[in-house]
């Protein structure tokens, strides 16, 4: 597969991931989160959620019983530019994942949470491109 090419797409609420490719340009497939959404932000090369990762899924957790069963919770993961694309695609599979199962551990249903994974995509923001705000799984809804 070519750099330019991989993309993780599938997306299940009850938990499967899978690899496709794609040729379009990683930049213009992500957007900027807007500021309702939860953004969890994780260490270097790391899916291990942190204390303050925790506290903010907590916030995202208590915004779903809050208003209802409002939809679909979207878990997009992404990764910074280091290492590989595909790698890092993993790597943002990972942080999705773990995101999904630590809101499940929450109460809130697996059928609820949709998964991808964007790998070093970077969204539309001038802020996302420095690293360690790529390091981050954005948590929106639908």
């Amino acid at each position: 597969m070519n750099r330019s090419g991989y993309r993780l797409l599938a997306i299940s609420a009850i938990g499967g991931l899978a690899l496709t490719a794609c040729s379009h340009h990683r930049a213009e497939q992500a957007s900027y989160a807007p500021p309702n959404d939860v953004q969890v932000f994780f260490d270097t090369g790391s899916s291990t959620l942190t204390n303050a990762a925790n506290r903010t899924l907590d916030r995202a957790a208590r915004l779903y019983r809050e208003g209802g069963p409002m939809g679909t919770f979207v878990i997009t993961g992404y990764a910074d530019s280091k290492g590989s694309e595909y790698a890092n695609l993993l790597l943002s599979g990972r942080r999705a994942m773990a995101a999904k199962e630590a809101l499940v551990a929450r109460g809130i249903p697996a059928a609820r949470l949709q998964l991808q994974a964007l790998g070093s995509s970077l969204p539309r923001h001038p802020e996302a491109a420095r690293p360690e705000n790529n390091r981050r799984v954005v948590i929106s809804w639908q």
